[in-house]
């Protein structure tokens, strides 16, 4: 009788280790949903790594003067909306992106800094020697 036992559960526990359990159809869509958008952003990214921020202002200008040709229709107004927009975000991202952009400058292997003292500095150094002839 306990051998008998003991095969069976054996054979459950045999049974389990084969078992694999069916993918649920609520997560087997989101896989498949969160596939197609990964692929759908490295091709929106792709698309996008080549769109220059001069090429946005060109488009944001075009949108302005689309706006101005059909001022009196809704794609007047649509148009001046989405080119005003498109030519802000252009500036601010501009602006972002040439402050993170600067990288070091290298001279036959060695950083070397092209900056030189900026106005504040200046100024100050201006204002010690104004201040060392006087005495």
């Amino acid at each position: 009788m306990a051998d008998q036992l003991q095969r069976e559960i054996e054979e459950i526990l045999s049974r389990l280790e084969e078992f694999i359990p069916e993918e649920k159809a609520a997560s087997r869509i989101r896989k498949q949903w969160g596939q197609r958008l990964r692929a759908f952003g490295s091709r929106l990214g792709r698309l996008l790594s080549h769109v220059s921020m001069g090429h946005l202002m060109i488009a944001s200008l075009i949108l302005i003067f689309v706006a101005f040709a059909f001022r009196s229709s809704a794609i007047g107004q649509y148009s001046m909306i989405a080119g005003l927009s498109l030519l802000g975000l252009t500036i601010v991202v501009s602006f972002v992106a040439n402050r993170r952009a600067r990288s070091q400058k290298v001279w036959r292997g060695q950083v070397i800094d092209l900056s030189g003292p900026s106005f504040f500095d200046r100024l100050q150094n201006w204002f010690k020697k104004r201040g060392s002839r006087t005495h």
